[in-house]
């Protein structure tokens, strides 16, 4: 076999991967050679130099005359054609986008090589060979446009078809990357994007989110793909960014800069009116954002000289950020803290009576039961509970006037605080061994550190400011490129990311409860979380992420061939990627201890009776609970295969036909840590339907099938309508299989019971006594039992369900798109793009709901009769004697909610018109329009699973598709412009071309520069019912839009038309109002820079930043809570009201130098 055979087959046989890797960095350049005839010239030699670097690429034109330079580094080039009897053509100052196939056709003139022919102007922009849409943003964009944080993936927004889920999370100081990484491309579902570096996944599992965001100054171009992917890309969402790192070339070449902001510098909100109780307008802020970059050949005196072979490029950024902002809560006034509560009030000065919990007895008169009153309304110090007095000494003392000074509420303030440190480190070698073999690799890492206080309280703060996070996010990959052949190269890559998480809250391992002298059956692990009803907590109570671990990282390897045979360019490719995510989050793991006003009330009528700082003194336990978690390791993998044919069928007709074939591993935890509720088995030791299973033990490792029908067709096509590159017409179609991995882990860790132990605090049955005394503690903690516990642990608890016939989401993508070039440089283009989901993440609902034909029953459903589990059952809702009525006519009687997780059965349409207007920057001008109408309907909000999927059905068991709507993030109509614009004036420019120095100095060197964003509001969702089902959906009887002219903050819709549903019925509103919306956004974020010239080769810019510059006030949504009571009157008077509006103008100053 030969040696090109040798490769071909390895690079076909590789295990491979996910085709996350498909993404290249790179661009080709091919087009037609022919003499001044027309007539195709076969056997030219092509070579492709870059400028910068001198390196050369080379290609030889076909029989047809079609020439293939494939896998080119992105950036300026220039091209020869060399033929015996022609002279030798030149084209300089060509600009090769990420992913771009750049046309440039070749005309030879009769005459001897040694003479040349030089073209010079840019070729024709227009798409004539590719179906996909898509848009590069180039550097000048990158580092010109302003940026809140100077997050590049922020700039993804300028491209139409792609919408930010939330408009003001752009990425600023935002430590864990998710709010700009949930984007939606064409109507897909968020989370779950593809978003590559080099060329290299960049995005960790859990939530998708991205895990090293380059330095804007690091970054030389990306690209945003959002409909009809060639098969090179899959286990995506429907788009695509890959982002290309700056490489060095022969000259030194760096930037340094400083971007700062300060609370002084913006404006209020429109909703501060009055200062706040610190004196205040504005929250804290401080911001400074520092670096600097610097690459060049790599060169070693006397030693080794890398000029047109070796480079680096090497950056460093690092951020500062700090903010404030004022809580205000209740604390305990002295005279409480000591027991005494004879001046304890209610809002009208009345006094709250405090009854002794120690009387408690059966009612001799009647039903229920009785209590004394506290005499003096004073808690005696013998009956104070010592551990009580230890953890009130972490409760702060009243700082502040209150708000009532009858209740005492509000009396205490403190200024939460919060702080984030990042830094960026990213380092670039490229080398060239030959003409033959290249090799680049990078390596970059982003750190950053956490920390904040809420309620001053220390190791007892309760605020979610008080934890401590340390975040370390690498991402790393090297790529070697093999030319075989002029016709034949073969692309090898590694990547790994990692993303490793601790978050700590204050006491974690400090021996708290031994320290309070908590009982010692109390685990050590934190300061407990104890809450006082009305009052500051103390404590973290949290069910989840009060301190914990999160380490994940993906391992890829990849390989693809290209190879230009005749009119055919041919992709091939295998992928591989190894998952493993480790994870452990702590929540109340040394307990969380509730003392609320029932127990110190009057059982008989409890309003306005009882305080729960007197329950808290009394140590009287009214709730809570303890959990003991484990810690989890998942790990998966995921393959995928493609092969890519762009065919060349005549000189202005290309197809572009693929396949792709994608198979993933289910997630499985390594020690089997992980059950779950199968409701469709009978219970061994019950006999009834629905019994809980254990990985590893009574069921599979994972409770998710591998679904391995994965086969992807992709077709498009490219039509040169004119035959001079000027207007073309492109089409395409294709199946996208989605990432499902997060969706299904995050199914996984959710279901522990067995694994995990929850301790509930409860009190016995049949009166209103407490769970059991502070100071004692309670009589055990329940520790896992693992698939010991056997299919009926758990019964009567609250259970979740995944289903194990979970097929891999995916959607139909297509498109079909006019483009023209108006002028030179400038290009118009106009498509039609949709979409259909399917078989998405979004659906869950509550198995173990009432079926509505029960509920002609009505009230006799609340009955209360025997319970046929007592006994059996020893806690929850079916541990009594008696139980409701309606609890015996659930699917499942003996077991609370059952909630689907992860299920794959939600579905989408999206149909849109997108408009694009572009002028690539020259001649101080660079501008994009982009507009983008379209609707987007489904049955159910999609996240791509990271987070479960949000279900929010009426009749989830019974009817999903009666809630399908409007999509709660829809938006109609979105229009973005960006620009940068070198102001005519100075020296070289159309205005003050010969003024002297002093003078340019003044007038030259200005630039503005722009991104506007005009964009429809989202759908409303308005709930609320009192009748009894427990649905919260109300009637609708009237058409609740309203005019312009009648609308207003006060009343943005007719919150008339709404109404209680009659008791036993399901209210009629859809899922989301078909007319009416929040308000939209209407953004301007503009810059302004003076650039100082320093000699020849430097360049320092002062710049003004501003976002919101005209200070427009974006109203937020209105609240939507209809909250009738029993007589069907809304009770909430902020019903259909605007309370509070978006950012107001932020600044940002800046310098940069370049170099």
């Amino acid at each position: 076999m030969s040696k090109r055979s040798m490769l071909l087959s390895l690079g076909l046989a590789v295990c491979a991967s996910l085709g996350m890797w498909a993404q290249s960095p790179l661009g080709t350049i091919t087009g037609t050679v022919m003499d001044s005839s027309g007539s195709r010239v076969p056997g030219v030699e092509i070579t492709a130099t870059q400028i910068g670097t001198n390196l050369t690429f080379r290609a030889r034109s076909s029989e047809d005359g079609t020439y293939v330079v494939p896998n080119l580094p992105v950036g300026r080039y220039s091209l020869d054609a060399v033929s015996q009897g022609f002279k030798t053509f030149k084209r300089s100052d060509l600009v090769l986008e990420v992913s771009q196939r750049l046309r440039v056709d070749i005309t030879l003139e009769l005459g001897a090589i040694t003479e040349s022919v030089t073209v010079s102007g840019e070729p024709p922009r227009v798409q004539t060979e590719e179906s996909s849409l898509g848009t590069s943003v180039e550097r000048q964009r990158i580092e010109q446009l302003p940026m809140n944080g100077r997050n590049v993936f922020s700039l993804a927004r300028l491209v139409a078809g792609v919408q930010p889920r939330n408009y003001y999370d752009q990425g600023f100081a935002d430590a864990g990357n998710q709010g700009f990484s949930q984007i939606r491309f064409n109507g897909g579902p968020v989370y779950g994007n593809q978003i590559f570096l080099d060329g290299g996944a960049n995005t960790a599992p859990v939530h998708g989110e991205v895990s090293v965001v380059p330095m804007a100054d690091a970054v030389e171009e990306f690209r945003v793909e959002t409909n009809a992917l060639k098969a090179e890309h899959g286990q995506n969402n429907g788009g695509v960014i890959n982002v290309v790192s700056k490489s060095g070339t022969n000259d030194y070449h760096g930037t340094l800069y400083e971007f700062f902001r300060n609370d002084a510098l913006d404006a209020r909100n429109a909703f501060v009116t009055q200062p706040d109780s610190s004196g205040r307008l504005k929250p804290v802020l401080r911001y400074n954002q520092f670096g600097g970059t610097l690459g060049g050949p790599v060169q070693i005196p006397k030693l080794y000289d890398g000029k047109n072979r070796t480079f680096f490029f090497f950056g460093y950024e690092q951020y500062r950020y700090r903010n404030a902002a004022i809580r205000r809560g209740t604390v305990p006034t002295p005279q409480e803290r000591a027991g005494d509560f004879s001046n304890t009030r209610d809002g009208t000065g009345a006094l709250i009576p405090i009854y002794d919990p120690s009387t408690t007895r059966a009612n001799p008169a009647g039903s229920g039961f009785v209590r004394d009153l506290m005499p003096g309304n004073v808690v005696p110090k013998a009956r104070l509970d010592p551990l009580s007095l230890r953890v009130q000494e972490y409760m702060p003392l009243p700082n502040q006037t209150p708000n009532n000074p009858y209740t005492n509420a509000q009396n205490f303030l403190s200024l939460a605080t919060s702080g984030l440190t990042q830094s960026t480190t990213s380092a670039r070698i490229d080398h060239r061994f030959s003409d033959k073999d290249s090799v680049f690799g990078r390596y970059s890492i982003t750190k950053n550190s956490r920390d904040g206080q809420g309620w001053g309280m220390g190791v007892a703060d309760s605020d979610t400011f008080a934890r401590q996070d340390q975040r370390d996010n690498w991402n790393g990959i090297v790529t070697w490129t093999r030319t075989i052949s002029p016709s034949l190269i073969n692309e090898m890559k590694g990547n790994v990311t990692r993303q490793n998480l601790i978050f700590v809250h204050p006491s974690f391992g400090g021996n708290w409860p031994e320290k309070l002298g908590f009982p010692s059956i109390i685990p050590q692990t934190m300061f407990p979380g104890v809450s006082i009803s009305g009052m500051v907590t103390v404590g973290k109570t949290d069910q989840t992420s009060a301190s914990g671990v999160r380490a994940q990282h993906t391992v890829q390897f990849a390989d693809s061939v290209s190879w230009v045979r005749g009119k055919h360019q041919i992709k091939m490719g295998v992928d591989q990627r190894w998952v493993r995510l480790n994870w452990v989050s702590y929540g109340r793991p040394s307990g969380w201890f509730d003392f609320n006003a029932s127990l110190t009330g009057n059982p008989q009528r409890p309003a306005g009776t009882g305080f729960g700082q007197a329950s808290f003194l009394l140590g009287e336990v009214g709730g809570g609970e303890l959990r003991v978690r484990p810690f989890f390791s998942f790990h998966s993998w995921n393959t995928g295969a493609y092969v890519q044919d762009d065919y060349k069928v005549t000189p202005r007709f290309t197809l572009n036909l693929g396949m792709r074939y994608d198979i993933a591993s289910a997630p499985v935890e390594r020690w089997d840590r992980h059950s779950n509720f199968d409701p469709f088995i009978v219970n061994s030791v019950t006999g009834m339907m629905g019994a809980l299973t254990y990985a590893g033990s009574t069921a599979p490792r994972s409770f998710v099938d591998r679904d391995s029908n994965n086969v992807s067709p992709r077709f498009g096509f490219a039509y040169d309508l004119t035959g001079d590159g000027k207007m073309a017409i492109r089409g395409g179609y294709g199946i996208i299989y989605m990432y499902t991995d997060s969706g299904d882990t995050n199914g996984d860790n959710s279901n522990a019971l067995g694994h995990e132990a929850i301790t509930p605090f409860v009190a016995p049955t049949g009166g209103p006594y407490k769970a059991f005394q502070f100071s004692v503690g309670p009589p055990q903690i329940i520790q896992p039992a693992g698939a010991n516990g056997g299919p009926a642990a758990y019964r009567g608890q609250a259970m979740r369900y995944q289903d194990r016939n979970a097929p891999t989401p995916y959607l139909q993508q297509w498109n079909l798109t006019l483009q023209r070039e108006l002028i030179r440089g400038w290009v118009a283009s106009a498509s039609y793009a949709g979409n259909k989901g399917t078989k998405l993440f979004g659906a869950n609902y509550n198995l173990n709901q009432l079926d509505p034909a029960y509920w002609s029953l009505q009230l006799s459903l609340q009955d209360q009769v025997p319970n046929p589990f007592f006994g059996q059952i020893t806690s929850g809702a079916v541990a009594g004697r008696t139980v409701s009525r309606s609890q015996l006519l659930l699917p499942y009687p003996d077991y609370g909610s059952i909630s689907l997780m992860n299920s794959h059965g939600s579905s989408s349409s999206y149909h849109s018109l997108q408009i694009t207007i572009e002028k690539r920057y020259s001649q101080g001008l660079s501008l994009l329009f982009s507009f983008t109408g379209g609707k987007l309907i489904n049955d159910a909000f999609s996240d791509a699973g990271s987070n479960g999927g949000a279900g929010d059905f009426r009749l989830g068991r019974f009817n999903r598709r009666l809630d399908r709507a409007l999509d709660i993030n829809d938006v109609a109509r979105r229009m973005v412009i960006s620009g940068v614009y070198e102001l005519p004036f100075g020296k070289g420019k159309r205005f003050g071309a010969n003024v002297n120095g002093f003078t340019n100095q003044i007038i030259g060197g200005w630039q503005v520069n722009t991104m506007t964003t005009i964009q429809s509001g989202y759908p409303l969702q308005v709930r609320g019912a009192n009748n009894f089902t427990g649905i919260n959906w109300p009637n609708v009887t009237g058409d609740p839009y309203l005019s312009s002219d009648e609308r207003s903050i006060d009343r943005w819709f007719n919150t008339s038309v709404f109404q209680n549903p009659p008791d036993w019925t399901l209210g009629n509103v859809g899922r989301t109002l078909p007319n009416v919306r929040a308000p939209g956004i209407f953004d301007i974020a503009f810059s302004a820079f003076k650039t100082f010239r320093i000699r020849e080769r430097a360049r320092l810019d002062f710049r003004t930043e501003m976002f919101n510059a005209l200070n427009w006030v974006n109203y937020n949504a209105p609240n939507v809570s209809f909250s009738p009571n029993r007589q069907g009157v809304n009770t909430n008077p902020n019903f259909g009201r605007i309370l509070s509006a978006g950012d107001a103008r932020r600044i940002q100053l800046g310098l940069r130098l370049e170099f």
